[in-house]
């Protein structure tokens, strides 16, 4: 009967598993819908990490700041992370592999490669180029999007025909049930008749069980005999493979016993090795150091295991077991409770178990200390003890054996330093006699020493140079200064002064005279020292030193003194002598206007001099100040061309490539550099009856060259061109004037401009004077954000900051920049951010009133930056203002979208500040204000719309 109910209750249970698979299909079904969610979501993340790539790209590429990168890194990482998950389903979706293989894949492939090349181009610096291929990379973009969407419709596909499948399924699946369901009916009424012809065979069964059961007591009683015999031989097993793991250990410690050049190698890999061996938690070793003369020291050469700040490093004094051990010389155990660090991480460690183990020498003397800490219950593993104590002797010898090779170590280095020592004395001497001699050898002055008789015992170079005594060591003195004397006569003094020195008669010696060497007329100094050792004399030093460059200088001051007095007096006579005519003589209106003219000409020839003296002072004490700007050179250039062109008989010309050569330079000293070259330049061809200027640009340089066709500069007087004062001495040229000033005053603006100054000259056919600047490139405004900023920290701030904009910005560090770059823009800015104190003359207020003038761009938003007072302990760099802006970036951010959200508005923004003051100070400049409104911080002022002219 039993038989025929689990007959029953299986059909039973057959059927409703197949009812409940049916459902499982659809559930399945739907899970295979579902999938659809997960590769959209992917397929979507892949269009989304080319862009972030696109966009790290873009932003790396116009800011050029490594952190704009970080979207392109991000994106890229993630990139590889979804193209993974959408190749699981490729077995699951051919048509979808096929699309991704043939189209997504490749399209990707070459995105990531152009986004590569394009971050090569950028940090190669070449942003023009990476920019020109900015149109490929988005229409590689476009293609993928095209891509993208071809994808989605097949996700779409795959998704309506898996749910009508899954349906299909469903309703077969329910049917194959119902038909089980009947089935299982028909099994049952069948299996009553099978039960009752299963009961007859159960009874035969139950006989054969009970003669099986007698059969498996006795199995299993032999059984158990068996698993004890295994017991046995387990323990026995475990025993053996506790030796030997004893013994791996033995062995391992032993082997870390030697080996070491140095002790605190030693006790590196000995402890742990030791630690792990006994199974104790910590270790240290105390070592003995015997002082002289005072008490003996004790100090913690290695420890492993404790807190920091429980290890006393240098003790003077020992307590308790740690000083009993040394007494004793015995193992002591002591059991203290912990506290601190000690604890542990977790506080549960609440007592330790110290054992003391005393280290001897050779002697049996106690030098030392081996401290085993253990935070268990036992010391040591009690069943070895033996094992224990020959691991920690073992130690005790190792370690003395290592003290000695370290001693013999310490002894061998010590001998090394001495004989390291003794070397680098020996070669200290040598140096200190060989920097001597080159002292003496390489000594501007000549040089020679006699003893206290007279006997020459070293002269250098220079004195050998001189007089050749380098060939008379150890001849006398006196001898040899009455044979130099017989050849230059003008020596006759120094030898006779010499001669009294050495004699006695004189106890110190100065002498000056002048004599012939290769032809050329030399003026020298000669003075002796008495060279003693305590009070004993040695001999004497005497010091030959050169004066001609003196007399020469002191030629030039004189010179220098009646070029500048025949300068100044000849313009001051001119000037003085024709106002005491017309202050004593009554002339006729004609001559009395000539007689004023001259003063006047003669008035500003004076004070051009002066002018010159006070302008070199300044450059050459540093206290010189440029105002740099853009200049076009050539209206420049020919504008000082056309000033000289009356005035001289020279016909001076202009030779141009281009139409334009912009330089950043202080417009006034420039052109003072011209007339100096212009005015040299005829002054110094008085034969001639033409100057050319030749004026051109090349590889980022300009070049501006000042010819002419007169005397040419001699060959010795090239190397002082450029000094001050200096005036080339010739026959030719005494009857011209100057003071030497000008080309030192040229030399200093030129090099004040980072530019360079050379020059060619050929006697009798000319110079050519060459001056060359960095050309400066003119910034455009166009389609960006112009920050008006000579602060290079401050203008970087606020372009970092405006890139929350997305928009490109530029830097100007003048007005001057500005104004010329707004009156050649061909397209409108963006937004103008303005200081008030720039770099050049005009300041920002001349820029703002040509920006409201102009008649296309007036509208620009503009916001205006103000310096206020500068701290007490704030120290102003040459080209750097201190800016203290009453609003901070982000708010200049905010000011700055609200502006460009609204370019109709003619209005500036400006910090909180009187408005009346702020008002006069936009007449005063031109600027017409129609309102003006206070918000927060800010004040937005509406400007009058210029009048356009016809």
């Amino acid at each position: 009967m039993l038989y025929v109910i689990l007959i029953v209750v299986l059909l039973a249970f057959v059927s409703v598993s197949n009812y409940i698979a049916s459902r499982n299909m659809e559930s399945e079904s739907n899970a295979i819908v579902n999938d659809s969610i997960p590769i959209t979501k992917t397929t979507n993340s892949l269009l989304t990490d080319l862009i972030n790539q696109e966009t790290g790209i873009r932003g790396y590429e116009i800011t050029g700041i490594e952190q704009y990168l970080e979207p392109y890194t991000t994106g890229r990482k993630q990139l590889e992370e979804d193209l993974d998950n959408i190749r699981m389903y490729d077995k699951k979706y051919p048509t979808l592999q096929l699309i991704m293989d043939t189209q997504a894949i490749p399209a990707i492939t070459n995105l990531q490669k152009f986004f590569d090349s394009q971050l090569e181009l950028i940090r190669a610096g070449k942003f023009d180029e990476a920019k020109a291929r900015t149109a490929t990379g988005k229409t590689m973009m476009d293609r993928y999007r095209v891509i993208h969407t071809s994808i989605e419709k097949i996700i779409i596909q795959i998704t309506e025909n898996a749910y009508e499948t899954s349906l299909k399924a469903g309703k077969t699946s329910r049917t194959i049930t119902l038909v089980g369901g009947i089935i299982a009916l028909i099994a049952g009424v069948l299996s009553l008749f099978i039960s009752f012809r299963a009961i007859h065979a159960e009874e035969e069964l139950r006989k054969s069980e009970e003669s099986y059961r007698y059969m498996a007591e006795s199995l299993e009683t032999q059984n158990e005999e068996i698993i004890a015999q295994q017991e046995e031989q387990q323990v026995t097993l475990a025993k053996l493979s506790e030796r030997e793991q004893d013994l791996e250990l033995i062995s391992s410690y032993q082997e870390k016993l030697t080996g070491y050049v140095e002790l605190k190698d030693f006790l590196k890999h000995t402890l742990p090795a030791l630690l792990n061996s006994l199974l104790q938690d910590a270790a240290l070793v105390v070592m003995k150091r015997e002082n002289a003369g005072t008490a003996p020291s004790y100090e913690v050469i290695h420890s492993i295991g404790y807190p920091k700040e429980h290890i006393q490093v240098h003790q003077k004094e020992l307590f308790g077991p740690a000083r009993r051990v040394f007494e004793e010389g015995t193992n002591l155990i002591h059991t203290r409770d912990v506290s601190g660090h000690e604890k542990g991480v977790h506080g549960g460690m609440t007592h330790a178990v110290d054992h003391y183990v005393p280290l001897h020498d050779d002697k049996q003397t106690v030098i030392g200390f081996l401290l085993l800490t253990s935070y268990q219950s036992s010391v040591f593993q009690e069943n070895n003890q033996r094992l224990t104590k020959g691991l920690v002797r073992q130690f005790g010898l190792a370690f003395f054996a290592q003290v000695m090779n370290d001693e013999r170590v310490k002894q061998a280095a010590h001998l090394a330093e001495l004989n390291d020592e003794l070397i680098a004395e020996k070669l200290l001497i040598e140096g200190q006699r060989d920097l001597i001699q080159n002292i003496l050898e390489s000594a501007h002055e000549g040089m020679m020493m006699c003893d206290s008789e007279g006997t020459i015992l070293f002269s250098n170079h220079r004195m050998n140079r001189y007089f050749g005594l380098n060939e008379r060591i150890g001849e006398n003195l006196v001898a040899c200064c009455h044979a130099i004397a017989a050849e230059t006569t003008s020596f006759f003094g120094a030898a006779a002064s010499i001669e009294s020195l050495i004699n006695g008669t004189h106890t110190h010696l100065t002498q000056r005279f002048g004599f012939v060497l290769d032809d050329q007329p030399q003026h020298a100094e000669l003075y002796a020292t008495v060279v003693s050792e305590d009070t004993e004399q040695q001999g004497y030093l005497f010091v030959f030193r050169d004066r001609t460059e003196e007399e020469r200088v002191d030629e030039m001051k004189n010179e220098f003194i009646s070029i500048v007095s025949h300068e100044l007096r000849t313009p001051l006579a001119s000037v003085l002598g024709f106002i005491e005519i017309l202050l004593h003589r009554e002339l006729p209106h004609d001559k009395q206007k000539k007689y004023m003219e001259t003063i006047y000409k003669e008035a500003h020839r004076l004070s051009n001099l002066i002018n010159d003296f006070l302008d070199l002072q300044r450059m050459e004490s540093g206290r010189q100040l440029y105002h740099f700007s853009p200049i076009n050179l050539l209206p420049t250039v020919q504008d000082i061309v056309d000033q000289w062109q009356d005035k001289q008989n020279h016909s001076i010309v202009v030779h141009q490539q281009e139409q334009e050569l912009w330089v950043r330079a202080d417009a006034d000293r420039i052109r003072q550099v011209f007339h100096n070259l212009i005015s040299n330049a005829i002054k110094y061809s008085p034969g001639a009856e033409r100057v050319d200027i030749y004026l051109s640009a090349a590889n980022g340089k300009i070049v501006a060259a000042v010819q002419d066709y007169g005397l040419g500069i001699p060959e010795e007087a090239h190397d002082q061109m450029f000094s001050k004062f200096f005036r080339v001495d010739n026959s030719d040229r005494r009857q011209i004037g100057g003071t030497g000033l000008g080309l030192a005053i040229v030399k200093e603006i030129v090099e004040g401009h980072n530019g360079q100054i050379s020059y060619e000259s050929q006697m009798g056919e000319g110079t050519t004077f060459r001056i060359e600047f960095e050309q400066y490139k003119l910034s455009s405004m166009e389609g960006k954000i112009v920050v008006f900023e000579d602060d290079d920290d401050l203008a970087k701030l606020i372009q970092i900051a405006l890139t929350k904009l997305n928009l490109p910005s530029i830097q100007l560090r003048s007005a001057e920049e500005g104004i010329i770059a707004l009156n050649r823009c061909k397209g409108e800015p963006i937004l103008f951010i303005v200081d008030i104190h720039l770099e050049g003359v005009k300041n920002g207020w001349d820029f703002i009133s040509d920006l409201s003038r102009h008649p296309m761009y007036y509208q620009t938003p503009v916001i205006v930056s103000t310096a206020l007072d500068q701290p007490l302990d704030f120290h102003e760099k040459d080209i750097q203002k201190y800016l203290k802006k009453p609003f901070s970036m982000e708010r200049l951010v905010q000011v700055a979208k609200n502006l460009l959200d609204n370019k109709k508005s003619n209005a500036y923004v400006f910090p909180a500040q009187d408005k009346d003051s702020l008002s006069s100070t936009l007449q005063r400049n031109g600027i017409d204000v129609l309102e003006m409104k206070e918000n927060m911080d800010m004040i937005e002022v509406e400007i009058k719309k210029p009048k356009l002219d016809a």
